[in-house]
């Protein structure tokens, strides 16, 4: 028997920064028993005795358990743990064990991958932002992957240089000048994926107590990365033109802080999809240069714009420190997890350095398989694809949710490229509690607060439209209705 365990947010940190987490418990005492085994920090934080003690309130489908006659979760659904407020506080750590563990903090984008997955009914899931199997298709790996083994046999198999393959970094190099970067193989790390060029930037610039200012929402895997190397993050909102600068820099004033680093993801940002504009990255790197403090521009959806001109990236604009970070993994194969960084030389090598303590070197088959693509000569050909692939589905999405939410107050915006839509819900709607009524509906997204460490995003979601295809697309908003008509 699965149930969902909701925890408040002073006990996600215990519980490697998990808003939720799945246990197969039948009564409240297994549950305990489970939370023991698995999550002993939060154990130590709800638990006494092997019991959950007074010091937290435990409600089960909205039920307060202390006046439940039985405890038994056999049919239910949820049960949220949330501190008994005393002072605001909940119960302390155990010294012993403040000092041999400290807080590890995950992402619930990648949760949903896992709820999904376990989902016994026909699910549309908006959830996840990967390339569609169609598109994953276009690509011919299995052709890719036997032309490599074939001329590279063993080669293509063993170890590689950390900085990653010489050809692939030329590759990439050359793509970044044609959109006016200055740029060369030099300047070049090939990492698994763009998440580990964050985490690597991380190590390179950050130290414990630094001030990261990260857009709200902002992409979650960042943002635990910042935590997980001990930074401060300062979330400011995201609007029509992507992250707000001049609120940035009145809050920071107001605080009397000076960030050590930038994060933004300017282009169909995730999640809100939106872009930043061309005055505000200007203004982004003059205040960045302001606080001498590097810009991290991770670009993953750039290639996919559907309408409009494109926008110079910042690393092209100068005027600040910029790391630019990219991935092929919305383009290409994700699976692959080739990503790539490109900053100052120096910068380069100490991200080497770092990164020799993490994998050594990016998966040597995963770069030639790339790089055989690229030497084909069918990149920008494949890129066009994708582009008409996914404006067939943004638009089917744009008047499905027209169409089936009309009415219903709940609201959109209109990005003009990417995955993503940044859907809000009337005020008094939870997009957690919508969750979970839409699974039953059979359809999945990533609510709103999943984005955010403080920032209120509750009652929005992420709608990804990158998977369904256009008549799935159609179905999973049908589901959304029926799902958000049940708890409105």
């Amino acid at each position: 028997m699965t149930v969902t365990v909701r925890l408040a947010a002073p006990l996600r940190a215990a519980a490697g920064g998990n808003t939720t987490i799945d246990f197969d418990a039948t009564d409240l005492p297994q549950l305990a028993s489970e939370i023991a085994d698995r999550y002993p920090e939060l154990a130590a934080r709800v638990l006494r005795d092997g019991t959950f003690g007074r010091f937290v309130n435990v409600f089960i489908d909205g039920e307060d358990a202390r006046f439940l006659a039985e405890s038994d979760l056999r049919g239910k659904r949820t049960v949220e743990i949330l501190p008994a407020m005393s002072g605001g506080a909940v119960a302390p750590l155990p010294e012993r064990a403040r000092r041999e563990e400290h807080e590890v903090y995950g992402s619930f984008i990648d949760e949903t991958i896992g709820i999904v997955a376990r989902q016994t009914r026909d699910t549309v899931s908006f959830a996840v932002g990967s390339p569609s199997r169609e598109a994953l298709d276009l690509v011919g790996a299995d052709d890719l992957a036997a032309t490599v083994l074939r001329r590279e046999g063993a080669t293509a198999l063993g170890y590689g240089v950390t900085e990653g393959e010489p050809d692939l970094r030329d590759v990439i190099a050359s793509a970044a000048r044609e959109r006016g970067v200055a740029a060369d193989a030099s300047a070049v790390l090939v990492s698994a994926g763009a998440l580990q060029a964050i985490d690597l930037a991380c190590r390179v610039y950050l130290r414990a107590g630094d001030v990261v200012v990260a857009e709200s929402p902002a992409f979650a895997n960042a943002l635990s990365a910042f935590r997980n190397h001990g930074a401060r993050v300062l979330e400011v909102p995201v609007d029509g033109e992507g992250l707000d600068v001049a609120e940035a820099a009145r809050r920071i004033r107001k605080l009397g802080i000076r960030p050590r680093m930038f994060f933004v993801v300017p282009n169909f940002q995730n999640p809100t999809g939106e872009t930043l504009s061309l005055e505000r990255r200007e203004a982004l790197l003059e205040l960045a240069a302001s606080h001498d403090a590097v810009v991290v521009e991770d670009d993953p959806y750039a290639a996919l714009r559907y309408r409009g001109d494109h926008l110079p990236p910042l690393a092209a604009l100068g005027g600040a420190e910029i790391v630019s970070i990219g991935t092929f993994s919305k383009t290409f194969l994700p699976g692959l997890r080739v990503g790539w960084v490109i900053a100052h030389t120096d910068v380069i090598a100490r991200m080497s350095r770092a990164k020799q303590t993490m994998d050594s070197s990016t998966g040597t088959l995963a770069q030639r398989i790339v790089l055989e693509f690229h030497r084909r000569g069918g990149a920008h050909a494949h890129i066009g694809r994708l582009r008409d692939l996914y404006r067939e589905k943004q638009d089917r999405a744009r008047a499905a949710l027209a169409r089936e939410l009309a009415g219903t107050g709940i609201a959109w915006n209109d990005p003009d490229g990417g995955f993503y839509f940044w859907v809000r819900l009337p005020r008094h709607v939870s997009a957690r509690a919508l969750l979970d009524v839409a699974l039953e509906e059979g359809v999945a997204f990533v609510p709103g607060d999943a984005f955010a460490i403080d920032a209120d995003h509750a009652n929005a979601l992420r709608f990804s439209i990158s998977a369904p295809t256009p008549d799935r697309i159609d179905e999973g908003v049908r589901r959304l209705r029926r799902a958000f008509d049940r708890i409105a």
